[in-house]
């Protein structure tokens, strides 16, 4: 009997033992669940920062390309009507030498082709710097002659001896002016 006793702790000793293991085991795997769910979530967070940058790098980069696209058909526009800005200044003065004989055939036809090519370099943002009697400003004017005027404030535009022309607010061409001084 004292045998059946001990085998009866010894089992009984068994199954805590085997218990205890379970719950060693269950607990650990908990932990180790723990471990892996925590690695996922911080791998999560870093891919989704990853995410956040590259996604404001491509914005950023969408905005700079379409900038640079604006600036680029600025200049090539403004290029474009420096260059013809010499035959608007021919028109104007083969318009201002017609006699009223010679305006009435062949200056209404020069005039048509002015306004005509006025008009499309206006739609490509040119236009003209206002100087005559305005107060002068080196950023739209350039001063070639002064002269002595009791009847005007000193700085004001008398005369302007050839148009400014500026496209799209960037001046390209000042005006040169007569100012008195």
């Amino acid at each position: 009997m004292a045998n059946n006793h001990e085998d009866l702790e010894n089992k009984e000793n068994q199954d805590v033992s085997a218990q205890e293991s379970c719950q060693e085991a269950e607990a650990d795997q908990a932990v180790t669940v723990e471990a892996v769910q925590a690695d996922k979530e911080r791998l999560l967070a870093e891919a989704e920062d990853r995410y956040k940058r590259l996604y404001a790098d491509f914005d950023n980069f969408r905005r700079r390309s379409r900038q640079e696209k604006e600036e680029l058909s600025n200049v090539v526009a403004q290029n474009l009507i420096l260059e013809l800005l010499p035959v608007l200044d021919n028109f104007e003065r083969a318009l201002s030498s017609l006699s009223e004989e010679e305006a009435a055939g062949l200056g209404s036809g020069v005039s048509m082709i002015y306004r005509q090519l006025f008009g499309a370099l206006e739609k490509a943002g040119l236009s003209v710097v206002d100087a005559e009697g305005k107060e002068f400003d080196p950023q739209y004017h350039e001063a070639v002659l002064r002269v002595e005027d009791s009847e005007q404030a000193e700085g004001t535009i008398v005369q302007e001896l050839q148009k400014g022309y500026s496209v799209k607010g960037k001046v390209i061409r000042p005006s040169m002016v007569k100012v008195v001084g």
